[in-house]
């Protein structure tokens, strides 16, 4: 009985144990991989610029409840000794005077709302500015990130045509060695092979440069390298110049700002009217005479005499900023949209790229690559035929690497300029 129970515990434990094996490499690579989302919400905490445009909105907002309470209230304290005269009067009697006072002024009510509503509207404003950040940086970002894409593919592109290279020299000095072709087309192949080596050392700095900006906007120490990078495609999204400027109208947070900033202008025309109103003074004394004491109370009003100078100045001035505002919102307004219409342009003109390439372009150059390639080996045609054909297919890679990487860069524009994602 002890015997079968420590072989049961033995086969349970090489049964864990195998299937810890094979979990393990799973794990490992995953762990490796990086998406764009993980990217950009490791920005939204760490990068400087959006933090402080957050504190920016941050200190705007703490203004509000500033604005909406009383001015402190002014607590006095007066001591008087009445004068030898007055105490021969009073056979000594008299003692100093202490009084005591507590004042507290008080705006005419609709001051105090207005003041809170421009502090409101203008907090509003430093939020749009602040999300207007976070929409430029992840743009960038984005940017950053497709350019190391693009690099990564070119230099897998260039290490293929390298591998291919090498076969044609191999091929090449194989025909040289039976008299079947010249020096010549080996020499071609290494010089070749040469110049696709000096631009993979290129590409590989290119890509060094767009990880340092990648870098940069994540708050990371420079150095640090993102691994894996996470393939996209939006060749699908179909969106329309309407919905767009709809879209921009509704969403774009520098449209919004310069709105919260208008309807602040207003607020302050309206304040502006609101000086011509008195404010109020409320005050509390005491007087302390020996043992015995006496209160008083008192209330005025500020009288706004000098209206024709100061307070009609005030409104003159309040209502020239509305006009300031609107114009400038409604030159914002122009600018984002026109911005928006560019961006869509652009967009849609990679997406048709992106398709020509992949419909049209690559698989004939792919076709006539494997031609020449066959021609070139049963002898039908010469070394540069088969340069050029490998040539051709390696720059229309290029180019259809590049295009793809410009969509989702457009696409990213698109995004910014309308201030939400499209595909949400």
């Amino acid at each position: 009985m002890l015997k079968y129970i420590q072989y049961m515990i033995k086969k349970r434990l090489v049964f864990f144990i195998i299937i810890v094996l094979l979990f393990i490499p799973q794990y490992s690579f995953s762990a490796e991989s990086l998406s764009l989302n993980s990217l950009i919400d490791e920005c939204l905490k760490n990068n400087p610029q959006i933090r402080a445009a957050k504190y920016r909105y941050e200190a705007a907002k703490s203004r509000v409840k500033l604005l909406r309470t009383l001015a402190d209230p002014k607590l006095e304290y007066e001591y008087d000794k009445i004068t030898a005269g007055m105490d021969a009067v009073m056979d000594g009697k008299t003692g100093p005077m202490r009084t005591i006072s507590l004042s507290q002024e008080i705006p005419f009510p609709t001051k105090l709302f207005l003041r809170k509503q421009s502090a409101q509207k203008e907090a509003n404003a430093f939020e749009q500015e602040y999300k207007e950040t976070e929409r430029r940086v992840i743009k960038d970002l984005k940017e950053a990130f497709f350019q190391i894409y693009l690099n990564e593919k070119k230099i897998a592109v260039t290490d293929e045509n390298l591998n291919l290279l090498s076969q044609f020299i191999e091929i090449a000095n194989k025909k040289y060695a039976v008299n079947k072709a010249g020096l010549q087309d080996s020499l071609k192949a290494q010089v070749e092979y040469s110049k696709l080596s000096n631009q993979l050392v290129l590409l590989e700095q290119e890509k060094a440069i767009a990880q340092n900006m990648l870098n940069s906007l994540l708050n990371r120490p420079q150095g640090s390298e993102a691994a894996n990078l996470e393939e996209k495609s939006n060749k699908q999204l179909g969106v329309e110049e309407e919905d767009i400027l709809k879209l921009t109208k509704e969403n774009r947070p520098e449209l919004k700002s310069f709105r919260e900033m208008l309807r602040k202008s207003e607020i302050d025309y309206a304040l502006s009217k609101q000086e011509y109103l008195p404010d109020i003074m409320l005050k509390y004394k005491r007087q302390i005479n020996g043992p015995s004491g006496a209160w008083a109370g008192s209330i005025g009003a500020t009288v706004p005499l000098w209206f024709f100078e100061k307070q009609d100045s005030f409104v003159k001035e309040a209502k020239a900023n509305v006009g300031v505002a609107e114009a400038e919102y409604k030159a914002t307004e122009n600018m984002v949209l026109a911005e928006s219409r560019s961006a869509y342009v652009k967009f849609e003109a990679a997406k048709s790229l992106v398709k020509i390439y992949e419909t049209g372009v690559l698989p004939q150059a792919q076709a006539a690559f494997e031609t020449a390639r066959s021609g070139y080996t049963a002898d039908k045609i010469s070394f540069l035929d088969l340069l050029d054909s490998l040539r051709t297919l390696r720059d229309f890679q290029m180019e259809y690497f590049e295009s793809l990487a410009n969509l989702e860069i457009t696409l990213a524009d698109l995004e910014r300029t309308v201030g939400v994602d499209i595909k949400e």
